[in-house]
């Protein structure tokens, strides 16, 4: 039966050939719409290697501070400070791992090679050894370095493997030595490049941040605010309110004995919130959701409309042929089972070339789009070489994606062709016939 119904839908769209090129380029325009959004979004927030537990990640970037004396005015923001990390953030009980980056500001790091003059740019990050526990980097050499290590202060490091190559040329890198800024580190580890447009994991260059002569700085009142950033991993999303509750357990006897208090704005944030966060901007969340929202909706909506009106045309067009089918005996749920099938099938059409269009434009713009990530991404944008990666096609084909989009583009055309069929089919064979006349 259904076979037949199939059959009998493409000989309908062999024969309608101006209505199905306007169907399937209807469809496909509602796919390339929402397929642009998703992907922005995906890489945004899905799970991307080598930040692949973004689903129960919470980030803290920025804290305010103001006096506890509502007498005295002034404020204070900035990243935090390794004191604050060490007696708010490290001893959380309730996360599954925290880790803290130092981020270093305004100086760009070069690399070379003992006996060598030539710089090259690099990018750095100095990190812990919790760090590579909550990243999941894929190593071609070594191995992360060790709590040991990173609480020692070892001068060792892991690096990007095309950075690996750029030093060392095909040799194997582990081992090896290279001067960051005039100071020598062995490379204890080569890791897969990472996309530049990740920004919690990009690097060509990873440090333990003891390593560091500044890592223990403080700066402005009562040594509240550095240069840290600290990373959460959750045991799984149900517990974001239980952390939150207890950073604000852990802040209240910290500050305890300070005139000054603390203002994380609402952090630590989850990564969708956090992608939009820069520095201590007030963030309206509701309202960049509502806007993606109302986005997907007129994507869905304004094709839906039309082809719901293309679809009433061709019932009124075809109000003879459910006249003489429902004379023979055909009931009403078959009239309409067989225009749902025409419609699915056109869809299903519409839905390919939607994808193929859709990720053809996102192709065709990817440095356009990885230029909106790079801004708060590198700190050194002459680091970046020709094999630097960027928008991979692990981020663009993502089926998951795909999928939601298409079903609910094929939601609203089945509500699209649906609504008209049914109308039509409630007509009397004699009202049928007489417009056909």
């Amino acid at each position: 039966m259904i076979r037949r119904y199939f059959k009998q839908a493409w000989q309908l769209l062999k024969d309608n050939k101006l209505f199905s090129t306007i169907y399937i380029l209807g469809t496909a325009l509602a796919i390339t719409m929402i397929m642009i959004v998703s992907v922005y979004l995906y890489m945004k927030e899905g799970n991307i290697a080598p930040e692949v537990h973004r689903s129960r990640m919470m980030y803290v970037a920025t804290v305010e501070i103001r006096p506890k004396d509502s007498t005295q005015t002034g404020m204070a923001a900035a990243s935090l400070s390794y004191q604050t990390v060490k007696n708010v953030f490290y001893p959380l009980k309730s996360a599954e791992r925290v880790s803290a980056e130092l981020q270093e500001y305004g100086e760009e790091a070069s690399v070379s090679l003992p006996g060598q003059t030539e710089n090259i740019p690099t990018v750095v990050k100095y990190v812990d050894a919790a760090y590579w526990d909550i990243f999941r980097f894929s190593f071609v050499e070594g191995h992360p370095f060790s709590t040991g290590e990173f609480q020692s202060g070892i001068r060792t490091a892991v690096i990007a493997e095309s950075f690996a190559r750029q030093l060392f040329g095909t040799e194997p890198a582990l081992n090896k030595r290279f001067l960051l800024d005039s100071e020598e580190f062995m490379v204890g580890g080569v890791v897969k490049d990472v996309s530049y447009i990740l920004p919690n994991t990009f690097s060509l260059v990873w440090l333990p941040y003891t390593v560091n002569p500044n890592w223990e700085e403080r700066v402005f009142k009562e040594g509240l605010l550095g240069f840290y950033k600290v990373y959460i991993l959750a045991h799984s999303s149900k517990d974001f309110n239980r952390i939150k509750k207890e950073i604000e357990s852990h802040i209240g006897r910290y500050e305890a004995n300070l005139t000054w208090k603390m203002d994380l704005m609402g952090q630590p944030d989850d990564t969708f919130t956090h992608s939009f966060r820069k520095g201590n901007r007030a963030l309206d969340m509701p309202q960049i959701k509502a806007m993606f929202a109302l986005l997907l909706i007129i994507f869905l909506m304004v094709p839906a409309l039309n082809l719901s009106g293309l679809n009433s045309s061709r019932m009124e067009k075809r109000t003879g042929e459910l006249g003489i089918r429902k004379a023979f005996g055909a009931p009403r749920s078959v009239l309409i089972q067989q225009v749902l099938t025409e419609n699915l099938l056109l869809s299903f059409i519409g839905g390919v070339v939607g994808l193929i269009v859709s990720y053809a434009l996102v192709f065709a713009a990817k440095e356009w789009l990885a230029s909106s990530f790079l801004f708060y991404t590198l700190s050194n944008p002459s680091a970046l070489i020709s094999s630097s990666v960027g928008i991979t096609p692990a981020m663009l084909f993502n089926i998951e994606v795909f999928l939601w989009a298409f079903i609910a583009v094929l939601v609203m055309n089945v509500l699209s062709a649906l609504v008209p069929a049914y109308r039509f089919s409630r007509r009397t064979i004699i009202d049928s016939l007489d417009e056909k006349i």
